[in-house]
């Protein structure tokens, strides 16, 4: 269930020793990827294991699954001293030797944030250095770096709910899109955890109920379509009925086989989704993409995201807070006119409604059928210029200036996982906009991309983090940045 696009196949580390090797550990802070720093009990200054299904504090029994001269790897298979903040894992198929996507279900959901928290503000100490920490410390609430990260306003309303069963389920139920594997047996699955060999999966508790309704997991309906090395791929759109798309590894490059709820063939390519932008003064917004293209994943995030980083764009005093209760919604009056350049822009979630408060965007995009998407639900908005291509220096530089030759007044920047980069920031930089969005996926990305940053020029003005991936290491951060 990976959260992200464009995200790399999974990497085949080396083998594990052919007789299991296990180890006692004392478990330290968490680390970037969803482990945990630790070390032998009997060496406490001895050699560092990455161990996965541990949480700090605590003394496990592990068993090793990677190791190579640069680093080692463990599973903990038993727990000696447990943390108060350890639960009942929320999926056991994500457990120790398990598929990766659920890796931190065994904690309990504000852990979770915390150690997400602890993560961003290693990273930004480490990758970032002592100016990017210096800078985010200077804001209000983030204290020697430490940002807090937030939940989902559906998650955060689960945990308050007086209802144990309900507070139990917060987090699941969230993914609209869920991308499985076949089997060698021909069951559905997911890929083992840095591998690239696919485990049954037995239930798929992140999903969204419409998903798990659908049985893919159990039923004998899926079973006579699936063949090994299939990948499966279930959507639950806002507008409208689930659908299942199948990819023939056989055939590649050709399109999927699409599948209704019961599990009928169908012509229909295309979803629908609404975004809830009342909080911008711009009521529901509507889009229409591929069934297999790109879109957030959580059911909440494109509501949370367009009212966040729209906001954080075009609001008067720089924010990433989104719309709180008594704000205003956005005065189109004022912000038309603005200056828009859009990088990393996708099938348009964030380009319709900075076009429409703005009446003028460039946006650049890389995949060609995103771009379709995004024409296609921009059609009414001569204002929208959705150029396809790579988001290099050069494009940056032609795209980022308007009419009379004037420079963007606002960037904003959704890149992929690996972030925007040096040279594409130095690019942003010399256009000299007021007002900078990056929104960042990785928080090791993130310090790097900020460091560009502030080395060209530009302060952090505001800054948020999201748990838009619950029961997993992911989450997404925005970051307001102005000319300092």
């Amino acid at each position: 269930m990976s959260p992200h696009r464009r995200s790399a196949p999974p990497r085949r580390p080396a083998p594990a020793p052919a007789t299991p090797e296990y180890v006692t550990l004392a478990v330290g802070a968490p680390a970037h990827g969803g482990h945990c720093v630790a070390r032998p009990v009997d060496d406490p200054s001895g050699r560092v294991i990455f161990v996965r299904h541990a949480l700090p504090g605590e003394t496990v029994r592990a068993v090793i699954t990677e190791k190579n001269s640069k680093i080692w790897r463990a599973d903990a298979v038993e727990v000696l001293t447990a943390s108060p903040d350890r639960v009942r894992p929320l999926w056991q198929d994500a457990g120790p030797g398990g598929v990766g996507g659920g890796e931190l279900s065994h904690v309990a959901l504000p852990a979770q944030r915390t150690w997400k928290r602890w993560v961003l503000a290693d990273c930004l100490r480490r990758i970032g250095g002592a100016e990017v920490v210096d800078a985010v410390t200077a804001l209000p609430g983030a204290a020697g770096g430490a940002v807090s990260v937030e939940p989902m306003p559906g998650d955060a309303a689960a945990e308050a709910d007086p209802n144990p069963r309900v507070r139990e389920r917060a987090g699941a139920g969230t993914r609209t899109r869920v991308s499985l594997a076949v089997t060698d047996a021909g069951a559905a699955g997911m890929h083992a955890f840095r591998s690239g060999t696919v485990l049954p999966v037995h239930s798929l508790p992140l999903a969204v109920q419409a998903i798990q309704d659908l049985g893919l997991t159990e039923r004998a309906l899926w079973r006579k379509h699936f063949r090994p090395g299939m990948r499966i791929t279930a959507v639950a759109p806002s507008d409208g009925d689930p659908l299942v798309l199948l990819e023939d590894p056989d055939a590649p490059g050709q399109a999927p086989t699409v599948l209704t709820a019961a599990g009928h063939s169908t012509g229909r390519r295309r979803v629908g989704e609404a975004v809830d932008a009342t909080g911008l003064g711009l009521g529901r917004l509507h889009y229409s993409v591929h069934a297999d293209g790109f879109w957030q994943a959580h059911r909440e995030a494109p509501t949370v995201l367009v009212d966040r980083v729209v906001r954080a764009a075009l609001a008067e005093t720089p924010t990433a807070a989104g719309t709180r209760p008594g704000d205003e919604p956005l005065d189109a009056a004022r912000t038309a006119g603005t200056r828009v350049l859009e990088l990393y822009s996708g099938a348009g979630l964030f380009t319709l409604p900075l076009v429409a408060l703005t009446g003028q965007v460039h946006s650049l995009e890389g995949d060609a059928r995103a771009v379709g998407d995004a024409r296609r639900t921009l059609h009414d908005y001569d204002g929208a210029q959705l150029s396809v291509g790579r988001v290099t220096p050069a494009a940056v530089a032609q795209l980022g200036r308007f009419e009379n030759a004037d420079g963007a007044d606002v960037v904003v920047l959704d890149p992929p996982r690996r972030g925007a980069g040096r040279e594409v920031i130095q690019a942003v930089a010399a256009l000299n906009p007021s007002r900078v969005v990056l929104v960042a996926c990785d928080p090791a990305a993130l310090a790097r991309d900020l460091g560009t940053f502030l080395r060209a020029g530009y302060r952090p003005a505001a800054i948020s983090a999201l748990d838009m991936f619950p029961h997993t290491h992911h989450f997404e951060t925005i970051a307001v940045l102005e000319r300092g």
